[in-house]
């Protein structure tokens, strides 16, 4: 790669990787997105799990699953289990325990209450021990007939008097037993918490999440409430803004943007390396301000104006198949870098970039003047503006009148801003527009009314071979305009010293007969120089002054290089030929043909204009332009020259055709004047009648 080095290798062979392109690219995505976080995100903005700033509406219809809604349910279905009861194994082994021991009479294992337990002593032994085995007795009962609903709740006190009314004991007794009971009998189970856990998780499991939907205009938070992480997902997806910097898109912009050119180049093998196309730092200047447009767009619910402007420029300015890759893919972009990632306002702002992309193919083809292309871009503006209102009725996103109004004013305000911003972007950048072609076409033009007025014969020429020249780019789809206004200014040069230019001396003496030959060649050589300075002085496009320099190519001037040979001077070819360069674009080499042609066609009119004389004439200078290397740089095909010279042969004729009268004999000559003799008088004899 030698010094060039790395950039230098990539600059040359891939060209969009210029620096320059891409960091305007970059740097209007980051301008959008700081701008869209200053103003948008921080002032209007939300943070999961704080207070909202303000009320939020929903957007776009939606279904998600409830998720708080969903666990504070389930947290309900688990609160109706209290606990699960197991039968307790250990209480049912204390119980047999305290029964053997009322039973032998014994009341320092029975764990009573110290009441209780001076009341028996003070019993006399013999009622002490009967009460006692009484009471074993019926516990040993309940301990044997406890079910399920006495394990879990304990024996009632109903069902203990009831026993203790069938033993027929003093009141007082009775009174004692039951006390011993109510202590000792307690529930023979517990709660397992495990059990319980398990139970109340297989319950809630069982719920199925909550599915709810919301509807453009319900809402989803109020001002104040707290954002909770599922809300705030919630406004996320409907595209409202998070008070965070956008990492996620800056790191895109820097990533993904740089290689978006070579998406470009493939697509398209578009090569702004070649002096025929327009510059890559042009392209991406216009996709940034497309993006900015969408920004403000925006702002007003109105998605798609950037792809309208986009491609309002892409179409006057580029060919039509790198103008659609750029509108579609600067539109895409456009959606990620604008939107802030929301995925609807992506879709729908993509959306809009395709149909701009499809419809400004047909629509903005064929601009005449810039009234009819303001009309072809509200046109396309009125036909996105459907198309999103199709999108948002299919998709329920709501229709509202202000919205129709905002569409409709939006697309007929940035119509109008293209028209105003595109002359400046032309100036700007050195390119060209059908529009500005043939502003610059028309007789107004100040270079061509010099022309026009100092040397009629140069511009009486310049106009016979615009017109040649735009009848054949028509033929061979090139760009007419182009030809045309390279063929009115490509000989301006001529202004600095018209006389010296045969076309301008009127049949007067021609000049060069008193001059040597070295400095009549020198003088007409002279006029691609003295061209390109007038060119610079009336900021003429770069385009056209490659007209000026190639029409010539490095063609010499053989009469004057015979002439000089031929009075014995020794002077090198060189000096006799133009400098160059060769004609690198088909449009200057098609306009080098039809130079050629017209220049020699005219120069043997006098000689001969039949179709065979002016087809040998053109094949002639064709095949000497191929023969000398002229058009090795550009790529015609045979059927092209064929198509070129068909034309011009055609053109020719038409321009130098001959009126062919049969010579009138005298008998003729008799019989024509009685017939107009009958004629006058049938005239006056009814003009007389009608009187």
């Amino acid at each position: 790669m030698g010094k060039k080095g790395i950039a230098g290798f990539f600059a040359e062979k891939f060209p969009f990787f210029r620096a320059s392109g891409v960091i305007v690219l970059v740097a209007f995505a980051l301008s959008i997105l700081f701008m869209r976080w200053v103003i948008n995100d921080r002032m209007t903005g939300f943070l999961p799990d704080e207070p909202s700033p303000r009320s939020y509406f929903a957007l776009y219809p939606m279904n998600f699953v409830d998720e708080d809604g969903t666990s504070v349910l389930r947290s309900r279905v688990g609160e109706t289990v209290a606990g699960v009861l197991v039968r307790d194994g250990s209480a049912v082994e204390l119980l047999i325990s305290k029964i053997e021991s009322m039973a032998k009479g014994d009341t320092s294992s029975l764990s009573i209450s110290q009441g209780l337990s001076d009341l028996l002593k003070a019993l006399p032994e013999e009622a002490r021990q009967k009460i006692l085995r009484e009471s074993a007795l019926l516990a040993n009962e309940f301990l044997k007939n406890s079910g399920t609903e006495t394990a879990l709740t304990g024996v009632t006190s109903e069902a203990v008097w009831k026993e203790i009314e069938k033993l027929s004991l003093p009141m007082e007794e009775n009174n004692i037993i039951f006390q011993i009971l109510d202590e000792v009998l307690q529930p023979l189970t517990r709660v397992d918490e495990e059990l319980t856990r398990s139970l109340r998780d297989d319950l809630a499991e069982s719920l199925k999440p909550l599915e709810r939907s919301v509807s453009p205009g319900d809402l989803l938070v109020e001002k104040g409430q707290m954002v909770t992480p599922q809300v705030a997902r919630i406004l996320k997806l409907q595209g409202y803004s998070q008070v965070t910097f956008p990492w996620k898109q800056i790191l895109f912009a820097l990533f993904a943007l740089p290689f978006w050119p070579l998406w470009i180049r493939l697509q398209s093998g578009f090569r702004p390396s070649s002096p025929d196309r327009t510059p890559w730092i042009y392209i991406s200047f216009v996709v940034g301000l497309s993006w900015v447009v969408e920004y403000f767009s925006s702002l007003f619910n109105v998605q798609g104006m950037g792809s309208l402007f986009l491609a309002g420029c892409a179409y006057l300015t580029l060919p039509s198949l790198l103008a659609f890759q750029v509108v579609l893919g600067g539109s895409i972009l456009g959606a990620i870098v604008v939107t802030g990632l929301s995925a609807l306002h992506v879709v729908l702002v993509a959306l809009m970039g395709l149909i701009s992309a499809i419809a400004g193919f047909g629509l903005l083809s064929d601009v005449n003047s810039r009234s009819h292309f303001w009309r072809q871009l509200f046109q396309l503006g009125l036909l996105q503006g459907a198309v999103s209102l199709l999108i948002r009725w299919a998709f329920e996103l709501g229709i509202y009148p202000q919205l129709l109004m905002y569409l409709v004013i939006g697309t007929a305000a940035w119509s109008t801003v293209v028209i105003a911003v595109l002359p400046l972007l032309e100036n700007s950048f050195d390119v060209l527009s059908p529009l500005r072609l043939m502003e610059m076409s028309h007789p107004s033009n100040p270079l061509l009314k010099k022309l026009q007025i100092e040397a009629p014969g140069t511009y009486h020429h310049a106009l016979m071979l615009g017109t040649l020249a735009e009848s054949v780019a028509d033929k061979l789809g090139m760009n007419s305009n182009l030809l045309k206004a390279g063929a009115y200014f490509h000989d301006i040069g001529k202004l600095k010293r018209p006389q010296f230019f045969v076309e301008n001396q009127m049949g007067n003496a021609n000049i060069h007969d008193e001059l040597k030959p070295s400095l009549s060649a020198l003088i007409i050589i002279a006029h691609i120089r003295e061209g390109l300075e007038l060119a610079e002085e009336y900021h003429l496009p770069q385009k056209i002054r490659e007209f000026i320099k190639e029409h010539h190519g490095t063609t010499c001037l053989s009469y004057f290089y015979r002439k000089a040979k031929s009075m014995g001077l020794e002077i090198p070819r060189d000096q006799f030929c133009y400098p160059g360069p060769r004609p690198r674009s088909r449009e200057t080499g098609l306009l080098m043909l039809v130079d050629s042609v017209e220049a020699a066609v005219r120069a043997e009119m006098r000689a001969s204009t039949s179709i065979p004389d002016l087809q040998k004439t053109i094949e002639g200078v064709v095949e000497t332009k191929m023969s000398e290397g002229q058009l090795d740089d550009v790529d015609f095909t045979l059927k092209d020259l064929a198509l070129i010279k068909q034309t011009l042969l055609t053109a020719f004729q038409s321009m130098y055709h001959t009126r062919k009268v049969k010579e009138i004999q005298e008998k003729d000559k008799e019989q024509l004047l009685q017939k107009l003799k009958k004629q006058e008088e049938e005239s006056i004899e009814g003009s007389l009648a009608s009187r």
